[in-house]
């Protein structure tokens, strides 16, 4: 599923980086690559900005950006 349809609270592992190459490099220098969990911990209005969590790293994702990046949900427990 696309990362900006996941959740508030929702934690998910990275399938795939967008294809764009100056996103993926921003992401790779913030440690998120495929196999890592993040969290949404916040979402603005629909189609808006994300905030994200990667292990003690919080960033921003506008929504065009997240729904180019594939998730697994991780389910809760």
């Amino acid at each position: 599923m696309p990362l900006s349809q996941v959740p508030e609270g929702a934690r998910v592992w990275v399938n795939c980086l967008p294809l764009h190459p100056e996103l993926q490099r921003r992401l790779l220098a913030l440690g998120v690559r495929p196999g890592v969990e993040i969290e949404v911990l916040r979402r603005a209005q629909p189609g808006g900005l994300l905030h994200l969590a990667s292990g003690l790293t919080e960033f921003m994702l506008r929504g065009a950006q997240a729904a180019d990046m594939q998730v697994t949900l991780i389910p809760p427990g």
